[in-house]
């Protein structure tokens, strides 16, 4: 089975400075076994990248290894299935240690479900299919951010 990694983007809400975009290498746990994320995460260090560990349970948290993980991305999608969990991103929250920027991924469609995940803690979110299912992905994601802008 081939390995999948990723280079993504995420936000992270301020009120000052609403979106910070980050370069990141991305690493999902489910498909990646202990060695493998420590390899690749000191790979992406090594190249001045942050690191995402994508998880979807908290077993998957014990695959760190060492310390070149920066951000855990809790992803409400069960891969399986492709359904998604939106209780899994609040009820997961509280277990991860807070050494790790938090962000929630996937499923995320509605400003009120950022300003509840803020509230919540989260230090950011991954969003994609919301926005590229319009025709205009940049317009939509611009006009959304402004929306929370407004909200918080």
């Amino acid at each position: 089975m081939k390995k999948i990694v990723a280079i993504s983007t995420y936000f992270h809400p301020k009120p000052s400075n609403f979106i910070h975009l980050f370069s990141i290498f991305r690493l999902i746990a489910s498909i990646l076994d202990k060695e493998e994320i420590k390899n690749y995460s000191s790979l992406a260090k090594s190249l001045g990248l942050e690191v995402l560990l994508e998880i979807h349970s908290i077993d998957e948290l014990n695959k760190i290894s060492n310390t070149d993980v920066d951000i855990i991305g809790i992803n409400n999608r069960n891969l399986d299935t492709l359904d998604i969990d939106i209780k899994n991103r609040i009820d997961m929250f509280e277990k991860i240690p807070n050494e790790f920027i938090k962000i929630s991924e996937s499923g995320i469609s509605k400003v009120e479900s950022i300003i509840r995940l803020i509230k919540v803690g989260y230090d950011g979110f991954l969003i994609g299919e919301n926005f590229m299912k319009t025709s205009k992905p940049e317009e939509s994601a611009y006009n959304f951010i402004k929306k929370v802008e407004n909200e918080i």
